[in-house]
């Protein structure tokens, strides 16, 4: 059964980050093992066309990985492509910032659930 909330947004808010107290623990002994290994806690968006498949996970990186150096205001796009084997072409530059980040994941949503709704079942 899914939580519902009451209020305004900032009580909203408070609640859910109230509710996210408990993941602390975990996401601390999951930085620092991360940290004690010289590795960096990256968030990973991977999109492979040919399988079809996407996905968002929370993963350690090694200083190599190009998601290592990033700072807070920063966004990177690796892309690997048949042109891009050995070395892919990168794209980093300033994040847009959470506001317009939601923003954005919001209307790519909404044109997914338009094409999606075009096909048959």
């Amino acid at each position: 059964m899914k939580k519902q909330y009451a209020g305004s947004h900032e009580e909203i808010n408070a609640q859910i980050l109230k509710d996210l107290e408990v993941l602390n623990e975990s996401m601390l002994n999951r930085w620092k093992e991360a940290n004690d290994n010289g590795l960096r806690l990256r968030y990973k968006f991977q999109i492979n066309v040919a399988e079809g498949t996407c996905k968002c996970h929370l993963t350690a990186v090694p200083n190599d990985d190009t998601l290592y150096r990033l700072r807070n205001n920063e966004n990177l796009v690796a892309f690997e492509t048949a042109r891009y084997v050995t070395s892919p072409l990168i794209v980093k530059g300033a994040a847009a910032g959470p506001e317009l980040a939601a923003s954005g994941m919001f209307a790519d949503l909404l044109r997914l659930g338009r094409a999606f709704s075009t096909f048959e079942t």
